[in-house]
C-alpha cells in the first residue's frame, strides 16, 4: 500500500508541485489584498482602483470632448450628469491580477518566461480594465437599466475570460515547461 502511494505520488509529483504552489500563492496573494493588518499599511487593490479610476477618466474625458459629455472625478468616483460610478477595489482588476500571476509564477518554467508572463498578464489584464470601467460607465450614462446586468454578468465574466486567454497564450508561447 505505502509503495503504491510513494509510486503514484512520484508519478504525480510535478502536477503536485504545481498545484501547491498556486494554491500557495493565492493564499500570500490574497492574504495581501484582505489581510486588515496588511490592508491598513498598504492597500495594493485601492491603489490599482485608484490608477484604473485616473486612467478611466483620462480616456473617457478625451471621449467626452469628442462625443459631447462632461465627465468630473474625485478618487475613485467618475460622475457625469446625475450619474457616478466608484471604481472600487474590487473593480480594480487586483483579484484576476493576483490569480493570473500565482499561475505564471506556479507553472514551471524559467524565471525569464515568469518575467515575461507577469508583464504580458499585467498589461493586458488592466488594459481590458480600463476598457471595462470606460464602457461601463458609458453604459450607465447612457443605457443605465442595462448597466447591473452588463456590470455583474458579462463584465467580470470578460476580464476572467481574457485572464485565462492570455494565461493560455503565454503558457504556449513563452513557458519552458519540462516534458514529462
Amino acid at each position: 500500500m505505502l509503495r503504491r502511494l510513494i509510486a503514484v505520488l512520484s508519478a504525480n509529483w510535478l502536477t503536485i508541485r504545481v498545484v501547491g504552489a498556486f494554491v500557495l500563492l493565492i493564499v500570500v496573494f490574497f492574504t495581501t489584498l484582505t489581510y486588515t493588518p496588511l490592508v491598513k499599511r498598504f492597500d495594493v487593490a485601492a491603489g490599482i482602483a485608484q490608477l484604473a479610476a485616473w486612467m478611466s477618466y483620462g480616456l473617457l474625458k478625451a471621449l467626452g470632448a469628442v462625443v459631447g459629455f462632461s465627465i468630473s472625478r474625485s478618487g475613485t468616483i467618475l460622475g457625469s450628469g446625475n450619474f457616478e460610478v466608484d471604481v472600487s477595489p474590487a473593480c480594480s482588476g487586483a483579484v484576476p491580477t493576483m490569480i493570473y500571476l500565482a499561475a505564471v509564477f506556479a507553472y514551471p518554467s524559467s524565471w525569464r518566461a515568469k518575467l515575461i508572463g507577469a508583464a504580458l498578464g499585467m498589461a493586458v489584464i488592466h488594459a481590458v480594465n480600463l476598457a471595462r470601467v470606460s464602457a461601463l460607465f458609458l453604459i450607465g450614462l447612457y443605457a443605465h437599466r442595462l448597466f447591473h446586468e452588463t456590470h455583474v454578468y458579462v463584465a467580470q465574466a470578460l476580464v476572467v475570460a481574457i485572464a485565462v486567454a492570455t494565461w493560455l497564450y503565454w503558457a504556449g508561447r513563452f513557458a519552458d515547461a519540462p516534458r514529462t
